[in-house]
């Protein structure tokens, strides 16, 4: 269809103030409907990658424990874990203890490591050095700590002396680490690992190894590929050792994102189904406004199918117009979610310190596909009401 001729039906359809305003709500009601799945598959795909994200900056790719506490990573030890070709190995030692600072305190989970190894297999970049200690930010705030601050860690002496004292041990602040998840941002804290064993008197005993076998810098999507190398090292291993992925902690939730974020989309169909009523709608009223013109001009000469190719020619642009304004409106909404107090969520109730919108080409060609195919609906409808009434029939009832 030529471009004049396609503008000129639009002059036609469009002639009007009233027609005008309703297909620029039309318009509008399509894009918020298009907008709001975006956000909502966004939401749940963000949350999931920034779930992820945050296990590994703490936990590696591999997490290995043992049911009896404390163990010497020697040899035998060794030897089975390079069966899985690990990229890093990182020796951690990890306690309970009580943080106090400026008159106030908080239970923490101190872990003793050694900055390279341990910085390399979790992707947090810090250095521990001698007596510092690096603290999470929920906990810096709640604590109202800073770098140069000092903050003092109640311990116990480990398994060999469960009915000592307590020891207290004073700390720099040498760092503030942003892991993504509220709990580990208010929980754990990092001190140099010899430093740890001597004041639990562990000797060179751990009671976790972290195993890094990706990059901890790049996200990692082959989960599959993971889970083989966990089940490998679980043969290698007596029924003692406990070898666990980093997301098994929060492991239900992750699958339950996955099933909310099916069941979310096909109810949200519905918001895109009323927005196609509004198309509808818009097209009867076209068709019933307008339908002396479009009569005669089939009687003049104008094809069907040319007149289907401008309400499909229509419903395209509509359909692009929805989709850019759809795309911005995501884009504002990830911003809000970034700077707008209102919209900031309680990490103790969300496991997460803040969420963002992360959507990817599949996203959005799923949410414009489903999208497409509804509004063709509406044109399919106008190409109907069109065919079953001739012109003899139209001009007829319009001229009577």
């Amino acid at each position: 269809m030529k471009s004049h001729s396609y503008f000129s039906l639009l002059k036609i359809v469009l002639h009007g103030r009233s027609a005008a305003n309703i297909l620029l709500a039309t318009c509008i009601s399509l894009m918020f409907s298009i907008s709001v799945i975006l956000c909502t598959f966004g939401l749940m795909d963000g949350f999931d990658h920034l779930l992820k994200s945050g296990l590994r900056h703490s936990s590696g790719d591999l997490i290995l424990s043992s049911k009896r506490g404390f163990f010497s990573y020697d040899k035998f030890l060794q030897s089975s874990v390079n069966k899985i070709h690990p990229k890093v190995i990182a020796p951690v030692v990890q306690t309970e203890a009580f943080g106090i600072a400026n008159g106030n305190s908080k239970g923490v989970l101190v872990r003793g490591v050694e900055n390279e190894n341990f910085s390399e297999a979790t992707g947090l970049s810090f250095q521990v050095p001698p007596s510092g200690i690096v603290i999470g930010t929920e906990l810096a705030k709640q604590l109202n700590l800073q770098k140069g601050s000092e903050l003092a860690l109640t311990l116990g002496r480990g398994n060999e002396a469960v009915s000592a004292l307590p020891s207290v041990k004073l700390f720099t602040v040498a760092d503030i680490v942003e892991h993504g998840i509220y709990q580990k941002d208010l929980r754990f804290v990092y001190v140099n690992r010899a430093e740890l064993a001597e004041l639990l008197s562990v000797g060179n005993k751990v009671n976790l190894i972290i195993i890094g076998l990706f990059d901890a810098k790049v996200p990692l999507e082959n989960l599959e590929a993971l889970e083989e190398k966990r089940q490998d090292l679980r043969l290698e291993l007596d029924s003692d050792f406990y070898v666990k992925p980093f997301w098994s902690e929060y492991g239900f939730l992750i699958e339950a994102v996955k099933v909310e974020k099916l069941s979310i989309s096909l109810i949200l169909q519905l918001i895109v189904v009323v927005a196609i009523f509004n198309i509808i709608a818009f097209v009867i009223y076209i068709m019933e406004k307008k339908a002396q013109e479009f009569f005669f001009l089939r009687a003049v000469g104008l094809s069907l199918n040319k007149i289907m190719k401008f309400w499909t020619v229509s419903v395209l642009i509509l359909w692009g117009v929805s989709c850019v304004g759809a795309y911005f409106l995501t884009q504002i909404f990830n911003l809000g979610l970034k700077y707008l107090p209102f919209l900031q969520i309680p990490g103790e109730i969300y496991v997460l310190s803040n969420l963002q919108i992360k959507l990817d080409l599949m996203a959005y060609l799923t949410v414009y596909m489903i999208s497409l195919l509804w509004i063709f609906l509406a044109a399919v409808i106008g190409y109907w009401r069109l065919k079953r009434v001739t012109i003899i029939q139209g001009l007829r009832q319009e001229f009577s």
